[in-house]
């Protein structure tokens, strides 16, 4: 015995002794208080390693052969890139049955369906039990839809992003003109003329009901041409842009007035057009992903329902953008993801 004394009690509040000399004692709410913040990081450590239970997300794609197969392949494998989504693929065959594509959301649970082309839209109408969001993809839209409630992105290239590039490659244009069928086109040429007043561009648009009417005011467009000022745009519009006829003669024209034009295909890149921005298939997939998630989860899409693409690549030509006397950096070059001519 060493004669210490115990200094109080628990009338005090206060712990003696030679161990815990005037410790306070701790009353019962602090106990609890003490014994959740040691166990508070344990808590965190158990939250973070239990896994996510993710959303699942049905996609609808056409049944075709290789290699048409490829960009569907290439969506979906964005699509399965987004976070917090398990993909359930559902390959559609010319005639698909709805009563059988019923029965797989229902088995699959999934929450949201993807619908790409066509054929997935199409089928997708049919998902009424149970009523699942379906948001569309794959699919050219340059106007309203019939089916106001339809939500999904546009295989159709959102303006904005074509006139920014143009600004890029060919800063000395002005004004840009476009010919084409405002039956088809006259939701995205709205969408044009906001683009192209924010990118301090002149949108002359030119509204045709035939190709003929449509290569006639091609070449007054020409004749009038301001070489170095002015560039065409070539929509996806079937009416006013046709391979065999139309981009002949407007590539033509257009290299003899040194003339910019752009499209949404690269193909005609290769044959003369300065650029392109078409698909960039996996980006793509990836913001649908987005949007399905988001519907599957019962939020409001944010407006637009249905927006114009911009997950985009580039295709330029060299060659063309030489004759213009375009001169491109190092790193620009290294941006684009074609380059025509190939053997240059």
């Amino acid at each position: 015995m060493d004669g210490s004394r115990h200094r109080g009690g628990s009338a005090s509040g206060i712990i003696g002794g030679p161990m815990f000399p005037m410790i306070p004692a701790i009353s019962r709410g602090r106990k609890a208080l003490v014994a959740l913040c040691l166990a508070l990081p344990w808590l965190i450590g158990a939250a973070a390693a239990s896994p996510v239970v993710p959303v699942v997300i049905g996609v609808l794609y056409p049944d075709i052969p290789a290699p048409y197969r490829e960009v569907f392949t290439q969506i979906i494998a964005g699509v399965r890139a987004t976070p917090g989504i398990m993909v359930r693929r559902y390959p559609l065959e010319q005639d698909a049955d709805p009563v059988a594509l019923r029965r797989w959301v229902r088995t699959h649970g999934c929450r949201a369906v993807i619908a790409l082309g066509r054929r997935g839209v199409a089928a997708a109408h049919d998902l009424d039990d149970p009523p699942v969001p379906v948001i569309a993809g794959a699919v050219l839209i340059t106007d309203p839809p019939a089916d106001p409630g339809l939500v999904g992105i546009s295989l159709a290239p959102d303006p904005a992003r074509l006139f920014a590039r143009l600004r890029e490659l060919a800063p000395a244009v002005r004004r840009v003109a476009v010919v084409y069928n405002p039956i088809h086109s006259a939701w995205l040429i709205g969408r044009a003329r906001e683009a192209a007043r924010a990118q301090g561009l002149q949108l002359t648009a030119l509204g045709v009901g035939d190709l003929r009417a449509a290569v006639d005011q091609y070449r007054r467009i020409f004749e009038e041409s301001d070489p170095g000022r002015l560039a065409v745009w070539l929509p996806q519009d079937p009416t006013t842009v046709d391979a065999r006829l139309v981009l002949p003669l407007v590539l033509q024209a257009a290299w003899d007035r040194d003339v910019a034009v752009f499209s949404s295909n690269p193909a005609y890149v290769a044959r003369g057009v300065l650029f392109a921005l078409y698909p960039n298939n996996m980006a793509m997939g990836t913001s649908l992903g987005r949007m399905a998630l988001r519907a599957a989860r019962r939020r409001r899409p944010r407006a637009p329902r249905l927006r114009l693409l911009r997950d985009l690549s580039i295709a330029v030509n060299l060659r063309t953008a030489d004759h213009l006397g375009l001169v491109f950096t190092g790193r620009q070059v290294q941006g684009f993801d074609l380059v025509f001519p190939v053997s240059r």
